[in-house]
This record gives C-alpha cells, sequence and structure tokens, in this order.
C-alpha cells in the first residue's frame, strides 16, 4: 500500500465525512467548520492508501503565527498503518515553511495513542485542564445585568497578561488553546471576545466555530467574587442572547478552587480532562 498525502479538495467532503463518523463515536463538527477552514491559514491534509482517502489533519495558524494541529482523524480500517505519521510529516513541512515559533495540540489524558504520536514528532506533554459545561436550559431567564463593553487589544493585555499563572499560560476556545501572549491578546480583542467592566474584571468569552453549539469562557478574572459573578452572569446573558446551547470553561486541572466557583454555578466536569502537547 502507497501511503500519500495532498490538500482537500471540495469533491473529498463525503469521504471526510465518513472518516470522521467512523473515527470518532461523537463531536462531529467538520461539516459545520468546512468553510471556516477553507479561509484559514495552513492545510487541510488528506492521508491516501493507494490514492483512496483515509486520514485527515488540518494545521491552523493562529494569531501569534504557531501552528495549531487539529483533526487528526483516521479510518479504523487504516489506522496503525501510518496514515497519522503521514499527516504529522505534512505539519513539519507547512511549520518549517510558515516559519511557525511553535505547535501544538491537545488530546484526552487516556489518549495513550494519539500522545504516542505526537511525542514521536517531538511534541512534549504540555499543561492538563479540566473542562466545565453549563447547559442553557432556559432562555427565558437572564441572569443579573452587568456592565460589560469590548476591549481594545491594549486593553486585553493589560488586564491578560498577568494571568499566566492562573491560566498555565493558554486561554482556550473551541478546545484551541492559544499561548497567551500580546499577540493572541490583540486577536481575541479584534474577534470581540474580550470585555470589562471598568473595575479591574475581565472576561473572554466567544466561539472560533459552531457558536450554535457552546460559548467558551477563556478567561474569567475580578478583583472579588461579587464582581466575578457578574462576570459570570454577562457570560450566561451573552449564551442566551446568542442561542448558543451552552458555555464552556477549562482551567489548569490542579485548581479546585476555580472548580469549586463554577460547580457553585451549576457548572458540571466534562468526562475527561485535555492535555496540551507542544514543540
Amino acid at each position: 500500500m502507497q501511503i500519500t498525502t495532498r490538500p482537500f479538495q471540495d469533491a473529498d467532503l463525503g469521504r471526510c465525512l465518513e472518516i470522521e463518523r467512523a473515527a470518532v463515536r461523537s463531536n462531529h463538527y467538520l461539516n459545520d467548520v468546512i468553510d471556516y477552514y477553507r479561509t484559514t491559514k495552513g492545510e487541510f491534509t488528506l492521508a491516501l492508501a493507494d490514492s483512496f482517502p483515509a486520514g485527515m489533519g488540518k494545521l491552523t495558524v493562529l494569531y501569534d503565527g504557531s501552528a495549531w494541529l487539529e483533526l487528526l482523524r483516521v479510518h479504523p480500517d487504516f489506522q496503525r498503518q501510518g496514515m497519522g505519521k503521514a499527516i504529522y510529516r505534512r505539519y513539519l513541512e507547512q511549520i518549517a515553511a510558515f516559519g511557525c515559533p511553535a505547535a501544538r495540540m491537545y488530546t484526552g489524558v487516556k489518549n495513550v495513542a494519539s500522545a504516542a504520536l505526537a511525542e514521536q514528532f517531538g511534541l512534549h506533554r504540555g499543561p492538563e485542564f479540566r473542562g466545565m459545561s453549563l447547559v442553557i436550559e432556559n432562555r427565558d431567564i437572564l441572569f443579573p445585568q452587568t456592565h460589560f463593553a469590548h476591549l481594545t487589544g491594549e486593553q486585553a493585555q493589560q488586564l491578560l497578561l498577568g494571568l499566566q499563572a492562573q491560566t498555565s499560560g493558554f486561554l482556550s476556545i473551541n478546545h484551541t488553546f492559544y499561548a497567551l501572549n500580546p499577540a493572541t491578546c490583540n486577536g481575541f480583542a479584534a474577534a470581540g471576545w474580550v470585555y470589562g467592566d471598568g473595575e479591574g474584571s475581565v472576561l473572554v468569552c466567544g466561539a472560533r466555530f459552531q457558536p450554535q453549539k457552546a460559548l467558551y469562557i477563556a478567561a474569567l478574572a475580578a478583583p472579588d467574587r461579587a464582581k466575578k459573578e457578574n462576570a459570570l452572569s454577562f457570560a450566561c446573558n451573552l449564551a442566551v442572547m446568542t442561542g448558543a446551547e451552552k458555555l464552556t470553561v477549562h482551567f489548569p486541572n490542579q485548581d479546585q478552587q476555580e472548580q469549586e466557583f463554577y460547580q457553585a454555578h451549576g457548572f458540571t466536569v466534562d468526562p475527561s480532562d485535555d492535555v496540551v502537547y507542544e514543540r
């Protein structure tokens, strides 16, 4: 069997959806994001078995120029035959061509196969994160109204860059773990994801794609608990007004205080913790 790679073509979509359905039980999102993938810098790569699509993966260049490696899926009929390695080799070619200063991906903490493949190509285990979610069940309820406004990139940097320790250096939107740095702050602000109340509170809340499925709280910090609850109320209202089904938040999994805060406001722990790999 000859294994090769090539860029995705529109005619491949049906086969790619088959690969996605066969490779993972849930979280099927390719059909919703294919137009987004067509417009972002970085190749959507297919791995071919004798010219037949058997696997796929996307490299996306983020705000700071780093490479985010995502949607790596191989059809079960072709797993453990070198498809994933072929995609990673194509990743490395793109990383070199784009001059990416870093490359990252995430996986579940128990996904040994995904972690082993990443490590084979020079990615090292980084921080672990816990996800929690709140399903918005009653859209007729508005949470207590608070005043938050969009922040500029400069304002975002002033409030977010000091959160390195609190966030383990990463902000997560749609399970995309962005390095917390000035370029990310500017990009988030330009996307309209950064809010402040003028009293020291900051909220990063948005969706990279599938906003109807979930909004993601990438950061929430305030001078005291009352202001923190105000920021969370604002995020809940964003979800209600935009029609998002739920709010999701990620934070370092050793942060028991954050977990207790969100549990006190109805969030439940996601089934698995995540771990970031980077090189």
